[in-house]
């Protein structure tokens, strides 16, 4: 029996100081990019990237593990979105929306189990002759017990995750290649009309405000002025954008609502917006897509050799009317100088 039991210790041993050495003999980095081609617009399958409600159509994750449970928070299809998953088999997490450009999103990672770690990473959409290419990219810095998980592991049963990950968003897409909206501007059916700006005087919160933190600035300043204004109010929720600096990811905004006249509202700025000239898309989607509507509108100010004094935004159909994304409503305009 002891030499039972000694030579038990003396193989756990070996296979611990084994381990041991895989921890300390594998790259700490890992780094891989895979791609697929999709028979399906660009805009069908960015509202599948670009959305986190929408991955479960399509996670390799969710199909081997059906125990997953996710919940979700932010404003979906902006940065500073969140989706957070728990499952029997894989774990719990965290990943962030960290920015959206035209085509394409990068997000973060934040293991929580069953072991703590951070990722990063990319998905690119680029439309050629009808189909669309999807790049993604996968960035992941391990802590020393991790190295040897994934050496065990292998870094092929990842790759393998990814590519079905990628084949199930194809099947999805071109399953799905009618689902659009019709006037979507990732499907370049954008329609910009030069429109008149009434007047507007708006009561709302003012401040330069950081991409990530969107989302509670506008939660807590409709909150506040729709407490305060009540039936003054006079319109949709808005926004008001003076500049959009990309380098340092933050906005001089105004979250805001319309008022009747320009009386004084509690805890809020009164601003007056002049009429004017304005260029304008009335666009319908998810709010994945507003980079697109934004390009479009800069687009056209270049085209017209022609400069904006301020972006306004009214929010028509939003989360808190319209539970399908595809269905939101919103106006942009750019009022001209």
């Amino acid at each position: 029996m002891g030499k039972v039991l000694r030579f038990i210790l003396i193989l756990i041993s070996i296979l611990l100081v084994g381990f041991l050495v895989l921890c300390a003999v594998t790259d700490s980095e890992v780094k891989m990019e895979h791609r697929t081609t999709i028979n399906a617009s660009k805009a069908v399958v960015w509202e599948q990237i670009a959305n986190f409600k929408n991955w479960m159509h399509w996670s390799s994750w969710k199909e081997q593990d059906t125990t997953i449970v996710v919940d979700y928070s932010g404003t979906d299809g902006q940065v500073g979105s969140k989706y957070h998953y728990v499952g029997k088999h894989s774990g719990e997490g965290t990943c962030t929306n960290t920015g959206l450009t035209d085509g394409e999103m990068k997000y973060e990672m934040d293991f929580v189990k069953p072991f703590p770690g951070k990722a990063d990473g990319y998905y690119k959409v680029v439309e050629e002759a009808g189909k669309t290419t999807v790049i993604m990219s996968y960035h992941q810095n391990m802590g020393f017990l991790m190295r040897g998980m994934f050496a065990i592991m292998g870094k092929g049963m990842l790759e393998k995750m990814f590519d079905r990950g990628l084949e199930l968003m194809k099947e999805y897409c071109e399953t799905h290649a009618a689902d659009i909206p019709a006037n979507s501007p990732v499907a370049n059916n954008i329609t910009i009309t030069e429109t008149d700006f009434t007047a507007h005087t708006y009561a709302g919160i003012k401040g330069v405000v950081k991409w990530a933190d969107m989302h509670n600035f506008f939660g807590n300043a409709y909150a506040l002025v729709g407490k305060a204004a009540g039936q003054n109010i006079a319109g949709p929720g808005s926004a008001l954008y003076w500049t959009w600096d990309t380098t340092k990811m933050e906005t001089s905004m105004m979250a805001c609502f319309p008022m009747k006249d320009d009386k004084p509202v509690k805890g809020a700025t009164i601003e007056k917006v002049a009429a004017g000239k304005a260029y304008m898309i009335h666009y319908v989607g998810s709010y994945g897509g507003f980079m697109a509507v934004h390009n479009a509108l800069h687009a056209k100010l270049t085209a017209d050799k022609k400069e904006h004094r301020l972006v306004v935004e009214e929010y028509l159909k939003t989360p808190e009317n319209e539970t399908d994304s595809n269905k939101y409503e919103t106006n942009v305009y750019y009022l001209l100088k």
